[in-house]
C-alpha cells in the first residue's frame, strides 16, 4: 500500500498553487515525495509557498495567457525532464446575484476563460509533455458544486465548471490509451481568510453544523487529499472520474450556503 502512494520521482505542476486549495495541493504532493512546480499569477505568493515546501519550483503565469502557459511547462521540462502530474485549481467568479437574464456577455466570457479555456490550454501542455517524456500521467482538473446542479445567482459559473466536467471526461477517453488519466475533485465552499462570502467564519461554522452530514465546513485539506489520490496509485486504473468533496453538501442542500432551505 505505501508504494501506491508514494510520489517519488515524480514532478508535479499546481495552477493556482499559492491559493488555498492550491497550496495544500502543493504540500500534500511534496509529502509523498513529489517535486512540485507552484505556479500562480501572484509570484511573490507563488515564492512565499514554495520556499515552506522541499523542491519546491515557484513559477509565475497567467494561465489566460497561452503563451505563459507554454513557459511554465517548458520551465518544468527544463528543470525535471518530465511531467507526471497537472492539477488545474485555477477559477472563480461564483455568486454574483445576477439571473441569466441579467448577466451580462463579460461575466460569461470571464467565467469561461478563467474556469475552462485556461484549463484547456494548461491540460494541453501537460499532456504534450507526458507524452514526449514517456510517462502515464495523471491530470486533475477542480470544478465545483455549481457543475453538478441549477445555479441561481452564479450560471456563468455554474456552466463554465460543468463544461470543464464535460471536457475531462472526453480527455479521459481521448488519453486513456496513451496512459494519461484524467479526473476531477469537486469541492464546497472552502473558506479563506478575510473572506465574506458565506459569512463569518462563526456563521461558516454554524451552517455547517445545521447543514453538512458532516458537520463542518470544507477544508482546503480535504480537497488536496482527493486531488492526490487522484495523482496516485491508489488510483491507477480510474479516468474520467468525479469525486465531490463536500461532507455530503451537495446530497441534502442548495448550492448557496446562505440559504435556509
Amino acid at each position: 500500500m505505501t508504494e501506491l502512494c508514494s510520489l517519488e520521482g515524480q514532478t508535479a505542476i499546481v495552477t493556482g498553487g499559492a491559493g488555498n486549495i492550491g497550496s495544500a495541493t502543493v504540500r500534500a504532493l511534496a509529502s509523498l515525495g513529489a517535486k512540485v512546480m507552484v505556479a500562480d499569477h501572484d509570484g511573490e505568493r507563488a515564492s512565499a509557498v514554495a520556499s515552506e515546501v522541499d523542491g519546491a519550483l515557484p513559477w509565475s503565469a497567467d494561465v489566460t495567457r497561452p503563451d505563459e502557459v507554454d513557459a511554465m511547462v517548458t520551465r518544468a521540462m527544463s528543470m525535471w525532464g518530465r511531467v507526471d502530474i497537472g492539477v488545474n485549481v485555477v477559477g472563480g467568479g461564483g455568486v454574483n446575484g445576477r439571473t441569466i437574464l441579467e448577466t451580462p456577455d463579460e461575466d460569461w466570457q470571464w467565467g469561461m476563460e478563467h474556469n475552462l479555456y485556461s484549463a484547456i490550454r494548461c491540460c494541453r501542455a501537460y499532456a504534450e509533455a507526458m507524452l514526449s517524456s514517456g510517462v502515464a500521467g495523471s491530470i486533475v482538473n477542480v470544478a465545483s458544486p455549481a457543475a453538478l446542479r441549477a445555479a441561481p445567482g452564479m450560471a456563468a459559473y455554474g456552466a463554465s465548471k460543468a463544461a470543464l466536467i464535460n471536457f475531462t471526461w472526453t480527455l479521459a477517453v481521448e488519453l486513456g490509451p496513451r496512459g494519461i488519466r484524467c479526473n476531477v475533485v469537486v469541492p464546497a465552499f472552502v473558506p479563506n481568510p478575510g473572506m465574506s462570502w458565506g459569512g463569518s467564519p462563526e456563521e461558516q461554522d454554524a451552517l455547517a453544523r445545521r447543514s453538512v452530514p458532516m458537520g463542518r465546513v470544507t477544508r482546503a485539506e480535504d480537497v488536496a487529499g482527493a486531488i492526490v489520490a487522484f495523482a496516485s496509485g491508489l488510483t491507477s486504473f480510474c479516468t474520467g472520474q468525479v469525486v465531490v468533496c463536500d461532507g455530503g453538501r451537495l446530497l441534502t442542500n442548495p448550492i448557496n450556503p446562505g440559504s435556509s432551505g
